[in-house]
Formats: C-alpha cells, structure tokens, sequence
C-alpha cells in the first residue's frame, strides 16, 4: 500500500509481505526500498505499522510489483528474476518510453516467458513522478498497472 503525494514527491507505503518497490532514477540507477513488513492485512494483529516513506526526484519511476514477475519460470528453467526484470526497465526508461508503452512490452515479455500462460500472479504498478507544476495538479504522476489474471 502506497500513496504518493504529487505536488511534492514524497512517496509513503507499508510493507505487506511484498517484495521492496525498486526506485529508477535518472534512467540508470536502481534500487530497491527497504521497509519493515507489517502484518499481513485483515489480521489485526494489534502490531504498530511501520510507514516508510522516500523523497523522488523529478524523472523517478517507483515499481511495485508480485513475486510472479520476479519468480516465474519456463519449466526446467531460471526464473525471470529480479537483475532481468530491473535490467529490462531500466533500458526502456533509458531509451525514453513513456510508462504505458514500458509496461506493454514488459507483459509480452512475461507472457513469452510463461510461453503465454501464467502459473502465479503477476502484477506490476509503474509510477512516475514528473515533478511539481504549476498548481500541482494530480496529473504530476502517471500510473500504469498490469492486472492480476482470472
């Protein structure tokens, strides 16, 4: 769960078991946002949450997606894997693609790599802050998400 607030780009979300979001920033430089795991949601474990939260810079994407990007598989073979996954933003953020057309590619991608079928979900949330404007208006972040199958 995240929430970014558009007219400063302060970037807040709680860890839910999820794999850490992966910050790209200039095109080039990757990492991955660490934050303490709560407790999965509608358990009311009567554990405190711990909200993180990260300033992004004009250009930044933030990624969040599921395990069944990073682990899907071909039968007997490697899996995707994150160094894949966060090579292949990286270039097409590099190359100058708007996030919808990043995100299109990155499905036939997966898809290809599950020779069309997938075993396990696979969701992926591409958000790019492009900075204050004027008035700060909503638009100033573009999201993009690729919807878990049936």
């Amino acid at each position: 769960m995240a929430t970014l607030d558009t007219a400063t780009g302060m970037l807040s979300w709680v860890n839910r078991g999820h794999h850490p979001p992966v910050l790209i920033r200039g095109g080039r430089w990757t990492t991955t946002l660490e934050c303490s795991p709560g407790h999965p949601m509608g358990t009311d474990l009567g554990l405190a949450d711990t909200v993180c939260s990260e300033q992004l810079e004009p250009g930044d994407r933030i990624v969040l997606y599921t395990d069944g990007i990073t682990e899907a598989r071909r039968a007997g073979g490697p899996e995707f894997g994150l160094a894949r996954f966060t090579d292949f933003l990286i270039r097409h953020h590099a190359d100058g693609l708007p996030v919808p057309e990043t995100l299109r590619r990155l499905t036939h991608v997966i898809l290809s790599y599950h020779n069309g079928q997938l075993q396990d979900d696979a969701t992926v949330l591409i958000c790019e802050w492009l900075g204050p404007t004027a008035g700060s208006s909503p638009s100033a972040a573009a999201l993009s998400g690729l919807p878990e199958p049936d």
